[in-house]
């Protein structure tokens, strides 16, 4: 299976951490929380549906993607245009979407809104450390810069094609 390559290096102000901090905790009734729990370890339950909602994807359906096109895995993602957390431990990547209801995303993919909630790192944790722990596999660069769903759409559909077809050999 492809591995993900080091995300690219992207450096943000104090400042901007400190307001894309600020977005991510403001989907909790109580912000303080999601502080709290940055504070005391790498990932802070957040609630989805109100700011931003999450596609849960496969490793495997991106992985098949990255090899089909002769990319990384971090270069595919990258083409969504917005944040994505990977959590090695479930072998799963979550691309943060808008708010708005999910449609049909298929057998390999999951729209997450309302009523679920994910854990996520915290802003400027980029890189694998070994724990198990999600990371930023493309940072979010700004409050509401989220992935573009057509982008998303197209890349499960290329994936869910290259998965159907391994089936098949």
């Amino acid at each position: 299976m492809n591995t993900v390559d080091p995300p690219l290096a992207h450096s943000l102000s104090r400042a901007e951490r400190d307001t894309i901090r600020d977005w991510l905790a403001a989907s909790l009734n109580r912000p303080g929380d999601a502080h709290q729990q940055w504070k005391d370890g790498h990932i802070a339950v957040l609630a989805l549906g109100r700011r931003f909602s999450a596609v849960r994807l496969p490793e495997a359906l991106v992985c098949a993607v990255a090899a089909a096109e002769g990319s990384t895995v971090s270069s595919i993602l990258r083409t969504l245009n917005g944040p994505v957390i990977h959590d090695p431990y479930g072998h799963r990547f979550y691309a943060l979407v808008p708010s708005s209801p999910g449609s049909e995303l298929g057998p390999y993919a999951k729209h997450l809104g309302l009523g679920h909630y994910l854990g996520v790192p915290r802003v400027g944790d980029h890189e694998p450390d070994g724990t198990h722990a999600s990371y930023w596999v493309v940072p979010l660069r700004a409050p509401h810069a989220l992935c573009d769903p057509a982008r998303l759409a197209t890349l499960i559909e290329t994936g869910a094609a290259a998965l159907g077809s391994e089936d098949q050999a």
